[in-house]
């Protein structure tokens, strides 16, 4: 967001707001029920170095999910052993990419992952995805040869990607030989080798910070 309602791209400012989920839902939005976690304000934005700043936070959930707090109840007059989980998170789909560590380009399709089907069109220089008849149900009309010349003239009945690619285990089975330094130069100025790359190519750059604290993320 840009808080100063400048209309350039030279500032950038990604706010972290936390809410509880355990109270009624015309009440989460509120601001008293708003805490304002990580502000994370600069020239630019901070992309996959987020994890750096949300490392605290995560500390914090962490130790909620496996010892909890010691509260006091004012109702019942006892106290009680606190615990809290990240239910959800809601964010817009540049946050999603730093936050998930998924590369923007030939994979960045948030279903298909690493089975992500795409052509570059050398006209506009961008990437096109395609294949999207796959997600259509057996039957469908649009399935039938009839409207082969407006799918590429792929003749071949695919079937959608499997649905094992949204389990937490597949994708951090991706994960496992990613290596990120956090930073986005060295100290003389040049651009710092983010990552090593993995053995097989995977549509991440980096495992996402919810991994390596929040058992339950998976």
């Amino acid at each position: 967001m840009n808080p100063f309602n400048e209309r350039t791209s030279n500032h950038s400012t990604w706010p972290v707001i936390l809410t509880m989920y355990n109270i009624p839902m015309w009440l989460c939005q509120k601001r008293k029920y708003l805490f304002l976690t990580v502000l994370d304000s600069g020239p630019q934005q901070p992309g996959f170095d987020i994890d750096v700043f949300l490392e605290p936070v995560m500390e914090e959930f962490e130790k909620l999910w496996r010892t909890g707090e010691l509260m006091y109840d004012a109702f019942q007059k006892e106290t009680f052993t606190l615990r809290a989980i990240i239910f959800v998170t809601i964010n817009d789909h540049p946050t999603l990419f730093a936050l998930s560590g998924q590369i923007k380009s030939k994979t960045r399709c948030l279903v298909c992952l690493d089975d992500t089907k795409w052509v570059y069109l050398d006209g506009s220089k961008k990437n096109v995805y395609i294949r999207n008849r796959r997600f259509l149900k057996q039957g469908h009309k649009y399935r039938n040869k009839l409207y082969l010349k407006y799918f590429g003239n792929i003749p071949k009945d695919e079937d959608r990607p499997s649905e094992r690619r949204h389990d937490g285990q597949y994708v951090l089975q991706m994960m496992k030989n990613i290596r990120v330094i956090y930073g986005k130069k060295k100290m003389d100025g040049t651009p710092r080798d983010r990552s090593t790359p993995p053995i097989e190519v995977v549509p991440f750059k980096k495992k996402s910070i919810f991994f390596q604290y929040l058992e339950y993320w998976l």
